[in-house]
């Protein structure tokens, strides 16, 4: 039996609307971060995941304080049971509308359906037992209305991976995404890249650090979209490259064993482990319809606080970066978003003068202009850039690769 979430209720007899300082929206690393810092501030904090199953078994070895690994999953159950002990409530449902509400946000949640959200990954993993025993759940088919003071987006993104039978029992065994996270587990092992640009050749290349036997397969018809040049480099450096589509990721018990390629012949490529280098998408509806301002890849702009433009939206973890694949850089920014939320919600007496301090290095300020390539959608508005010399807002900076 999963527990109600006690919130403050308003509304008459036909309807009622939820009140929190705070909703927390994904419940990864940045989320559980975010909600258990903001608990601790004595805010009332409602945090809402649709992830209601630990699909994959991917284990964290550069985690200060775990010398000899942590499974992800672990690391969200212990977050669950923090959250829990400081007073967050913890809730199964999917954020289906959210938009303005005069100085707050209202946000619709509804229950989550069959088979989960569409856009996330299908599986038929069973519902973990400490989330049944410590998530609410909005029912499905029925929906509740919340209307929060302020809203941290911590929804991460989806797609690195493709879609074959097995991949969820392959991932953090012998399939992966990042050569930063995972690369030490390479060592002189016989790896595949699958990937058809820039990045997916930097990935192959970087690997030598690791092992010499790397293998680069574009993973689509059309080839590679690099200039020859970089082919060059590959083959100077002793990697194959193979400019076809995968045919199938030959696996069994969460070991890949090959990649059979979508070729005439259908060569078939033994190796110990795959990377693929794939364009993530990121799950920023939520923050789209709060007005907040996009990256052209659709990622959340923020600043080094995880401000987004509108104030009191936060933003945290992969949503807003395209390498940020860190767990522990996911749970620091749920922490600096925490930090920048409850700054919010202090009332006036208590924030610094304006001018001073946070308060002048931390709020959006000053003129504003879109970041190249990035479309301003109808409602959002243009994204604030930085002046470091005036201490004016600015989006994070980032990195071309992890």
């Amino acid at each position: 039996m999963t527990a109600e979430p006690q919130l403050e209720r308003t509304g008459g007899a036909a309807g009622f609307t939820r009140q929190v300082d705070c909703v927390v929206v994904g419940g990864g690393g940045a989320g559980l971060s975010a909600a258990v810092n903001l608990a601790r501030m004595r805010r009332s904090v409602l945090l809402v995941d649709e992830r209601d199953r630990l699909i994959w078994r991917h284990r964290i070895d550069n985690y200060i304080g775990f010398p000899d690994g942590i499974p992800a999953a672990e690391i969200r159950r212990l977050g669950w049971r923090h959250a829990a002990r400081f007073g967050v409530e913890l809730l199964l449902g999917h954020v289906a509308a959210a938009a303005p509400e005069g100085n707050r946000f209202r946000l619709r949640i509804e229950g989550l359906p069959e088979g989960g959200v569409p856009e996330r990954p299908a599986t038929t993993v069973p519902r973990d037992p400490e989330m049944a025993r410590l998530f609410g759940e909005v029912p499905p088919g029925s929906s509740i209305d919340v209307l929060a003071r302020s809203v941290v987006v911590a929804t991460g993104v989806v797609g690195h991976f493709p879609d074959f039978p097995g991949r969820d029992e392959c991932v953090g065994t012998s399939l992966f995404w990042c050569i930063h996270c995972d690369g030490y587990e390479s060592i002189d092992r016989t790896v595949g890249v699958v990937g058809f640009d820039e990045e997916a050749v930097q990935t192959a290349l970087d690997m030598l650090d690791f092992t010499d036997r790397v293998t680069i397969v574009a993973g689509r018809p059309e080839g590679f979209d690099v200039p020859a040049s970089r082919l060059a480099n590959l083959a100077a450096g002793g990697i194959a490259a193979y400019p076809f589509a995968v045919f199938d990721y030959q696996n069994s018990n969460g070991q890949v064993q090959a990649l059979l390629l979508d070729d005439p012949t259908r060569t078939r490529i033994a190796l110990d482990q795959v990377y693929t280098v794939r364009r993530s998408i990121p799950m920023n509806a939520v923050a789209g319809q709060l007005g907040a301002a996009l990256e052209a890849n659709g990622q959340i702009i923020v600043n080094t606080n995880q401000e987004t433009n509108v104030p009191g939206l936060y933003a945290a973890g992969d949503v807003t970066s395209p390498h940020d694949h860190q767990m522990s850089a996911a749970i620091h920014e749920g922490n600096q978003a925490a930090c920048a939320a409850n700054y919010y919600l202090y009332q006036p007496v208590q924030r610094e003068p304006e001018g001073e301090g946070w308060a002048r290095l931390s709020r959006p300020r000053g003129p504003a202009r879109e970041p190249a390539g990035a479309p301003t959608e109808p409602g959002h508005a243009a994204a604030p850039t930085f002046d470091r010399a005036a201490a004016l807002w600015q989006p994070a900076p980032r990195a071309s690769r992890p």
